[in-house]
């Protein structure tokens, strides 16, 4: 399995040896003096060497007291009037260093994606002729694999099935495509969290051969203008922190940077670590 989502003690909890990580959500839910020890416990039993958790201001003082440090702050992630926070504990202490060569990568990265910002920006383009954005259902699930397999040709490790998306998709998590002609070029996964009246880009994929011309920013746009009618007050999205093409699509769609996650996932056999850019869906689109 691409990565194991279970639910420990009320907390949704996601790990694996992929990221050699452990992700846990919803943790103003649950009594985290019960769950930080089984967090780590389950860190030392698998050998995983960072444990990442999203959380409200309300939960900080047990984690940070357990050793988590904050790493990004978005405000009013919940309900659009709680800040939210991701916070990160280093099992393995090495895991929280970066080379210099990364290093220069991120900040460059960050330097000219934050230049390309436009945060009131009522910029509205056609997608390109012959494209269309559709939601997808299960019956589309063939067709996510399918790109899945192209992106991730050389990195079959990173290749999400269709049972892992019908997983998501019990998960409250929605999908959408933009197609060329009937074949789908981009896809996009949202994990959507309706009591907290947000939603997270979990997921942009593209077509091998479609890569360059920015496709995603007309994904991201469309995403933008469902907040007006979802009910959904803040959309955020991870993105590798050495990828130039995604961080200025957030940056020039009103996006703002809320941190860096060091080190915080693989992506195509690499250890990468990411960006967090928010959106507040009562700015103007």
């Amino acid at each position: 399995m691409f990565e194991k989502i279970e639910t420990i003690n009320g907390a949704l909890v996601y790990h694996g040896n992929m990221h050699n990580r452990i992700y846990f959500t919803e943790a103003d839910n649950v009594d985290l003096g019960i769950l930080v020890p089984k967090m780590k416990a389950l860190a030392k039993q698998k050998k995983y060497e960072k444990i990442l958790s999203r959380a409200s201001e309300s939960s900080m003082g047990v984690l940070q007291s357990n050793g988590f440090m904050v790493e990004a702050k978005i405000p009013g992630l919940y309900n659009g009037t709680i800040d939210g926070y991701f916070l990160a504990d280093y099992v393995k202490k090495e895991r929280y260093i970066n080379d210099e060569k990364s290093r220069k990568t991120i900040e460059s990265v960050k330097s000219i994606a934050l230049a390309a910002n436009k945060p009131h920006t009522d910029s509205h383009f056609d997608v390109p002729v012959n494209t269309e954005i559709k939601r997808l259902t299960s019956a589309d699930f063939l067709l996510l694999e399918d790109l899945h397999k192209k992106a991730y040709k050389y990195h079959p490790n990173q290749i999400k099935d269709v049972s892992h998306f019908s997983m998501l998709h019990e998960l409250n998590h929605q999908f959408y495509g933009l197609f060329e002609n009937g074949e789908l070029l981009v896809s996009a996964i949202l994990d959507v969290h309706e009591t907290e009246s947000n939603m997270e880009i979990v997921d942009f994929v593209t077509h091998p051969d479609y890569r360059g011309q920015n496709l995603s920013y007309f994904l991201v746009q469309d995403i933008k203008e469902k907040m007006k009618t979802s009910g959904c007050k803040t959309v955020y999205s991870m993105v590798r922190a050495t990828s130039y093409g995604l961080n200025i699509t957030y940056s020039k769609h009103g996006f703002i940077l809320a941190g860096t996650l060091t080190n915080n996932c693989v992506v195509r056999d690499t250890m990468e670590s990411m960006n967090i850019w928010y959106f507040k869906g009562d700015e103007k689109v």
